[in-house]
């Protein structure tokens, strides 16, 4: 065997009977990569010399990792090698991080704005020529940067009109079309059709971004004067930031499943700043979250179950997942291998488990109530149903005959079916934007007029990098606070009816009809979602599988370079997926034990129910309608009505609709109203007229 110092070129001074035994880790199941166990290497003059004299009394300098090749026969690797402790006259104890655990080695401790350091995007010195490339950006057309509108938390003070403040807001000033709208002040209907409003995410002749052109806003209720360029924020596709990381690091991602597949090749990294163009540079670290290229890739890992290899001697990285290897053929059988019976060491009840996916961060809710799980959500809410189009969930509720439609959780809730069986927590180190309504509430002729607009994602608060914003009519200068940092927030970026929109949904919420457009959502729950789309195979493991098998195997040269950690193999005819593969290298050959576990799932199988077997509003063969009854009756019985005198209505949530309820009033309720009728030009003439309102639910067959 020999262990080659790369960064000097030479080979290390070797004991004649050194040994040194490798774990190749499954990334399933293990948070750290393949790596040696301690080497203790003679402190010989050559050693001493090719490691910088790690064991100098009183050394200052800290120790570096080291580039390093250890080869054995067939066997080599490239791998980085650590100095954990050096004696003189005594031995060096070392590590070697091989593969995988020599790029994560690497990672731990780089800030991902670091690789952007000093990186403006070329060609734009002026803010309007930022603002141009902004324009250029809405054909979803760039490779490395996409374009849409969001909302940010409104922090005025005031009522601005808007219930958010907007990045990328793309319109024009309209004017409503005439329609009728109650004047509380007149206590009749009237017809609007001069009230004008900034349309935003138009797609016509003389739209523009709102913030093109200077403009004065409100936080906390002083009026700040923005300049030009406010708001306006492109953001960075996440497979050339994934490419610019591991480039960074010396490896070549190669083409995979997020290149290769909508939406994904389009995806994007949003970000929170509202002063990228302001000083008329766009710094690319300005774009990225405030976090580790570890903790950034750790999002692709933990939210699409999937893990980032590298071949060290390549230099090239690749992107695995735990369905493919699941799905894929054995590589390799190893039953000549098998030196000894193999030990299987088979799991209690209590000890199956199964996925909870949840986000680290997440956007204020809009709801009061929330639910650590679909149980819980159930069991308070007998008709909860889920909407794919915006990957939330609903009840469904009457005032009088009218549906009302309200929402008990949000598309971040965790993915958490709430049965018996002990939870392995998955928690994604994102953030989930989510859907909210964009409104505007102005006034004309003393009437309060409600304009709703199409919903967006909402990211929550944002910050500012590289601007002192002026107060109004002051001369000096404020800095906008913010406490909160960039988080990383993905979203799928794509066109709808001619414009850029960004998305978190497998459907357009922006067309009428909603149609479904992509393969996947990057919400938790449904048919596209993230648990179905990428955890279930893994989940039906931890229920029914995944027994811990230890076994000796005696491997040659060829199958310790070149043995998968995560691919499956085969032992008399049955298949496992390594936990840990263990081989030695120098000396005698001899059998090492390792770890596998199997991939057979137990009888009886248990798997996580579908969305629409866990809420059975979902599958209901009856549904409930409102019906409304009139009826005149007299002044005697108006005046003793007691306390259903003009009468609001009760919201009602019914139980699930079921064949039981069929053909039988729920939740009646009453209302007497009286009425002037007048039959001449004079009161004296008029007299009153006396209505008795039913309202009831009925259960009928869908």
């Amino acid at each position: 065997m020999r262990i080659t110092n790369l960064d000097r070129g030479e080979d290390y001074d070797l004991r004649t009977d050194t040994q040194i035994q490798v774990e190749r880790t499954n990334p399933f199941f293990n948070d750290y990569g393949e790596q040696t166990t301690p080497l203790e290497l003679p402190a010989s003059e050559r050693n001493r010399r090719l490691l910088g004299f790690p064991d100098s009394f009183g050394r200052r300098a800290k120790m570096s990792p080291v580039d390093a090749a250890i080869s054995d026969g067939e066997y080599f690797a490239q791998c980085r090698q650590m100095v954990l402790s050096a004696q003189y006259k005594g031995s060096i104890s070392t590590a070697f991080y091989i593969n995988d655990g020599s790029f994560y080695s690497r990672i731990q401790k780089v800030k991902l704005k670091d690789i952007f350091k000093g990186e403006f995007i070329p060609g734009i010195d002026t803010v309007e020529k930022g603002i141009d490339f902004c324009r250029g950006l809405r054909d979803n057309n760039n490779p490395r940067y996409g374009i849409f509108p969001v909302l940010l938390t409104d922090d005025s003070g005031i009522s601005s009109g808007f219930n958010f403040k907007m990045l990328n807001a793309y319109g024009k000033e309209k004017t409503m079309k005439a329609k009728k709208v109650w004047h509380p002040l007149k206590n009749t209907e009237m017809l609007v059709d001069k009230l004008t409003v900034f349309h935003p995410d138009c797609n016509e002749e003389g739209c523009d971004f709102y913030n093109a052109v200077q403009r004065t806003e409100y936080v906390g209720e002083v009026p700040i004067t923005l300049a030009p360029g406010y708001y306006i924020s492109p953001f960075v596709r996440a497979n050339y930031l994934l490419k610019r990381i591991f480039a960074h690091f010396g490896y070549e991602l190669q083409d995979n499943f997020f290149t290769r597949t909508e939406p994904f090749s389009k995806m994007v990294v949003v970000n929170n700043v509202i002063d990228v163009l302001v000083n008329g540079k766009i710094k690319v670290a300005d774009l990225v979250p405030d976090v580790s290229c570890a903790d950034f890739i750790a999002v692709f890992r933990k939210k699409f179950c999937c893990e980032f290899t590298s071949d060290e001697g390549r230099r090239t990285a690749d992107v695995i997942f735990l369905r493919d290897a699941l799905a894929a053929p054995p590589a390799e059988d190893l039953s000549r291998c098998v030196t000894e019976e193999p030990a299987i060491a088979y799991k209690a009840e209590k000890d199956y488990r199964r996925i909870v996916l949840d986000s680290a961060d997440k956007v204020d809710s809009e709801i009061s109530d929330s639910y650590d799980d679909l149980k819980a959500m159930l069991a308070a809410n007998p008709g909860a149903t889920f909407n794919p189009v915006d990957g939330a969930f609903y009840k469904q509720g009457f005032s009088g005959d009218y549906e009302v439609i309200t929402k008990i959780g949000e598309a971040s809730q965790p993915y958490n079916t709430g049965d018996s069986l002990e939870a392995k927590e998955v928690k994604v180190p994102d953030l989930m934007p989510e859907f909210r309504r964009l409104r505007h509430k102005g006034t004309f002729d003393g009437a309060e007029v409600t304009t709703d607009f199409e919903p967006y994602l909402y990211i929550g608060a944002y910050i500012t990098l590289n601007s002192k914003m002026v107060v109004a009519g002051e001369d000096k200068e404020e800095t906008a606070e913010s406490a909160t940092k960039q988080k990383p927030m993905l979203a799928f970026s794509y066109r709808s009816a001619g414009r850029p929109e960004g998305t978190i949904s497998s459907y357009d919420v922006h067309e009428g009809v909603h149609p479904r457009i992509f393969d996947y959502a990057l919400y938790h729950h449904g048919p596209e979602g993230i648990f179905e789309r990428f955890y279930r195979d893994y989940d039906l493991l931890l229920r029914n599988s995944l027994h811990e098998t230890k076994v000796k195997l005696l491997l040659s040269p060829s199958q310790k370079q070149n043995l998968s950690s995560y691919a499956k193999v085969v032992i008399r005819g049955v298949s496992f997926f390594f936990n840990k593969l263990k081989f030695t290298l120098g000396g005698k050959n001899a059998p090492v034990e390792s770890e596998l576990c199997t991939t057979a799932l137990m009888e009886p199988i248990v798997a996580a129910p579908h969305i629409n077997e866990q809420l059975p509003a979902m599958n209901a063969a009856y549904k409930w309608v409102g019906r409304e009854r009139q009826t005149e009756v007299s002044e005697s019985d108006y005046n003793n009505s007691g306390l259903d005198k003009d009468r609001t209505f009760t919201t009602i949530y019914p139980p699930l609709p079921s064949a039981v309820y069929a053909d039988k009033p729920y939740g009646m309720q009453s209302s007497f109203t009286s009425r002037q009728v007048r039959h001449s030009t004079f009161f004296r003439h008029s007299k009153y007229k006396y209505t008795r309102t039913d309202v009831w639910l009925e259960c009928v067959p869908k």
